[in-house]
């Protein structure tokens, strides 16, 4: 019939062929829609991603189509932030500190010790400040879906014990390119080296660093144990991971796909939220041959980090820092 319909069209008959097509409607394809996060297998961010690809093709398998990328199989964090913002990738699970060098309200979160543990982040990141900063981010040529969790993040090192911010002094310790991160172990005494995740196994290896940070889960999938000694539980910074799209791509689909999205990806947010991995990864980290001391008297580190309050006042509000603290 379809064949039917394009010769009366090419033999002038359009009357006729629109007929055959209101009576005979072609089904639209469904639109495809990639999603990309770099991280380990079985990470937060892959299970955030799993679970928002299920829940919308529950939602909207006839309409949208997911493409779903993982590990370095589109690059770093970095790029894929870029080739969200560009268009190139549609919705992506990434580290908030690497968004945060893109949407500078986000930063709020990397601010060292500014959370009593996850449901404070959780409550915060689903409050009126999450919501505030969620409205920065269309002029980046981004959405906000959702604010998870990948947990608080360690110090881990191949020279010593870390158990006061003495230890940490003169170490070659990597963070991730982001302002806070590196001035907060400035703070802290450390040779700061800024690095992308993939490089930082081989560079711990060959002893071009002497440690980094990250979330146990990130440190037990990364075999990190296979290049370093030593795991304190410092808990320095909260890592959230923030569900994105390309603004233009989201704003293209129809307001019931939109929502699909959302509540896909709160629902991939609240996995993270509920998820508990640190126990298991320190089991693996612990049988591997790592020390970890899980024990340590975080004053002394807030006390070395206090001379960066002006900083973080400047940049944030003092009140916006208040009004976090306060959040219950």
């Amino acid at each position: 019939m379809h064949r039917q319909v394009l010769g009366f069209w090419k033999a002038g008959s359009i009357v006729a062929a629109s007929a055959l097509l209101v009576l005979h409607p072609v089904a639209a394809s469904p639109r495809l829609v990639s999603l990309a996060f770099n991280s380990q297998l079985q990470s937060p961010q892959q299970m955030g991603a799993d679970e928002l690809r299920q829940k919308l093709t529950a939602a909207a398998g006839k309409r949208i189509v997911l493409d779903e990328r993982a590990t370095n199989a589109l690059g770093s964090e970095n790029v894929i932030l870029a080739a969200t913002q560009s268009g190139a990738v549609d919705v992506s699970v990434l580290s908030g500190s690497v968004v945060s060098a893109v949407v500078p309200e986000l930063g709020v979160f990397d601010i060292p010790f500014l959370f009593r543990d996850a449901a404070h982040a959780k409550a915060v990141a689903q409050g009126p400040v999450g919501a505030a900063i969620a409205a920065k981010f269309a002029d980046k040529g981004l959405t906000l879906l959702a604010i998870g969790r990948q947990g608080f993040r360690n110090v881990t090192n191949s020279k010593r014990p870390i158990r006061s911010p003495e230890d940490i002094k003169g170490l070659k310790i990597r963070v991730i390119p982001n302002p806070i991160y590196q001035m907060t172990f400035k703070a802290l005494g450390a040779e700061v080296v800024p690095m992308e995740f993939p490089l930082v196994y081989n560079a711990l290896k060959d002893g071009r660093l002497d440690g980094q940070e990250n979330p146990v889960p990130t440190i037990a999938g990364s075999r990190l144990y296979e290049v370093q000694k030593y795991l304190t539980m410092t808990g320095h910074f909260f890592a959230p991971i923030v569900f994105i799209a390309n603004r233009a791509t989201f704003e293209q689909l129809a307001p019931a796909d939109q929502a699909a999205l959302i509540a896909g990806a709160k629902a991939g947010a609240e996995v993270t939220w509920q998820a508990q991995l640190d126990a298991a990864s320190l089991e693996q980290v612990r049988s591997n041959g790592m020390d970890v001391i899980e024990k340590v008297e975080r004053q002394p580190f807030i006390d070395a980090v206090k001379t960066l309050d002006p900083e973080f006042e400047k940049r944030f509000g003092k009140d916006l820092l208040v009004a976090i603290r306060s959040t219950q």
